[in-house]
């Protein structure tokens, strides 16, 4: 029996990269193209100044002009891939940077988990890598809630991420001391915190767990007689964004038509299904109706899409 090769999902690393490649060869290619049209545009056009026949003549114009209208179109295709390779350069060298900026941070706090300073084992950093680590001293346990009862709707997107979806009972809670080396250290580092609450940062947090992309749902400190240290109480939030409209927008109400009527023919559509034989699989059947293993797993509730028994019903298409 034939095992489906599962592919693997690329990262968002290699798609960018993939689409600066992809731009880079297009604008490559239609500049050849806007080069070759406009070297036989000169042609034609040197041609006919030293043709005495008007006939013959006015085609090598009439080929010129058609010409210099192949170089206009592939000059704006040139201009549009350059635009496009140049966006698609940008997200790659931003995600690079990105990347180095988190490995760098996990390597600082690898060095500094070795040499436990006196700040803590906690480490607060943005999740797009900018920005210093603050650590926290842990005075309690962590606490950690892996439950999922949504209690927050989503808004557009757009809007600021505290009004986003939210899971409101999964998080983390830690509470400690943020240790700095004078008073004014300890106070900037809380007031960081206190602008990544308000700007609405995603953050990720290492200490017993790890977790990325959470938010401060809420913190607060205590100005007990800690020298110049800050006690702090943080609890983090998961934070799902959604695009959606609102009802007022009259075009949502005519996609939504749409999509009810695609719906409705959806539900008229007619189905192929067949008895599945001895030697059949689910790979060979796709290639037959044209329809991916996956979706036939999905659908005919198929756990192991190399497993299946003869004489049992699936659909196909």
């Amino acid at each position: 029996m034939v095992q489906a090769t599962k592919l693997k999902k690329r990262t968002a690393e290699q798609k960018a990269h993939d689409s600066m490649k992809y731009w880079d060869k297009r604008q490559k290619h239609e500049g050849a193209v806007y080069r070759k049209m406009f070297s036989k545009a000169q042609g034609y056009d040197f041609d006919s100044h030293f043709e005495k026949n008007q006939i013959k003549k006015k085609k090598l114009i009439r080929k010129r002009d058609n010409c210099l209208k192949l170089v206009d179109a592939a000059n704006k295709r040139k201009k549009q891939a350059e635009n496009n390779y140049k966006k698609a350069k940008d997200k790659y060298d931003r995600i690079v940077t990105q990347r180095i900026d988190l490995s760098n941070k996990l390597a600082e706090i690898a060095e500094h988990n070795t040499g436990w300073k006196n700040e803590g084992k906690c480490a607060i950093y943005r999740s797009d890598g900018k920005g210093e680590i603050i650590y926290i001293s842990p005075s309690d346990s962590e606490s950690e809630n892996v439950s999922s009862n949504i209690t927050y709707y989503p808004v557009d997107e757009g809007a600021p991420y505290s009004s986003y979806a939210r899971v409101s009972s999964k998080g983390a809670t830690v509470a400690g001391i943020i240790v700095g080396k004078d008073k004014a250290d300890s106070y900037r580092k809380w007031h960081m915190l206190s602008r990544w609450n308000s700007s609405h940062i995603r953050l990720t947090y290492r200490g017993d767990f790890c977790y990325k992309h959470y938010l401060i749902a809420s913190m607060n400190n205590d100005y007990k007689n800690l020298r110049d240290n800050i006690e702090v109480s943080l609890t983090f939030r998961f934070v799902y964004q959604a695009k959606i409209t609102t009802s007022n927008d009259s075009k949502h109400h005519r996609k939504s038509s749409k999509a009810s009527k695609s719906v409705a023919g959806n539900r008229n559509k007619k189905y192929t299904a067949i008895t599945i034989k001895s030697g059949d699989t689910l790979w060979a059947l796709s290639k037959k109706y044209g329809s991916s293993v996956q979706w036939m797993a999905r659908v005919n509730h198929i756990k192991n899409p190399n497993l299946i028994y003869p004489g049992n019903k699936i659909r196909v298409a």
